[in-house]
């Protein structure tokens, strides 16, 4: 690719943070189950927030505001895509780690590997199952084999804004507006160890998802059946 196209691509990390940071200033909060999210940081396990790819930007508001970045560690796509978040991450002092699979196995294995160490460290990490390509709701086994490699904690998140743009493609990416209310819940914490099953806890970990993203909506006022 271009000079100009990786440009652009890092134009649009700014474009993104900027949005975030001063929209993210006129925005009222409406937050949910934070005894899950206490239960879940007593445990003291590596930390892994989890929720649906179209739900991210209500997220990042959040943990700009009431987190610091500084102390996440982000898996991105290794393609170009990854130079928007990675100029995201920079901005928010936030670490990022490209893994390829479709490109150097061996390149990708040692990426997921810092990953998994930094976890350990202390470290958290976000990670939305079925990105970056979807299909929506459909979770791939990246969320499940950090969960099992780390032994960590698995924070289910739904978010919802109103009002609110959706981007009208596969996942419906959520924009809020300026001066929306964002609505926050958080899930019960799923804990995993090395011996779970993958496929049970990645079914698991999918219901959660789904179980919070229906609870932000419900907060929100939109009916369970609406889409």
């Amino acid at each position: 690719m271009s000079n100009w196209g990786r440009r652009w691509r890092q134009f649009e990390g700014d474009a993104i943070y900027w949005y975030q940071k001063l929209v993210g200033r006129t925005v009222r909060w409406q937050i949910e189950g934070r005894q899950n999210l206490t239960l879940a940081q007593a445990s003291k396990r590596p930390f892994l927030w989890s929720l649906w790819h179209g739900l991210s930007l209500p997220f990042i508001m959040y943990g700009y505001r009431f987190m610091n970045p500084h102390d996440f560690c982000v898996v991105v796509v290794g393609d170009e895509r990854s130079d928007v978040l990675q100029q995201l991450a920079e901005r928010i002092e936030a670490s990022t780690y490209a893994v390829d699979m479709q490109g150097n196995p061996m390149a990708a294995g040692r990426a997921v590997l810092r990953v998994i160490k930094a976890m350990k460290k202390g470290k958290q990490s976000m990670l939305a199952p079925d990105g970056p390509d979807g299909p929506a709701f459909i979770p791939k086994p990246g969320v499940t084999f950090l969960a099992r490699k780390t032994e960590g904690v698995v924070m289910p998140v739904g978010t919802w804004a109103w009002p609110v743009v959706k981007l009208p493609r596969w996942d419906q990416y959520l924009i809020p507006l300026p001066f929306a209310k964002i609505y926050i819940a958080f899930g019960e914490p799923i804990f995993a160890t090395k011996d779970d099953d993958e496929t049970t806890l990645k079914e698991k970990i999918s219901q959660a998802l789904t179980a919070v993203r229906h609870k932000a909506r419900q907060m929100a006022g939109i009916p369970q059946t609406a889409e």
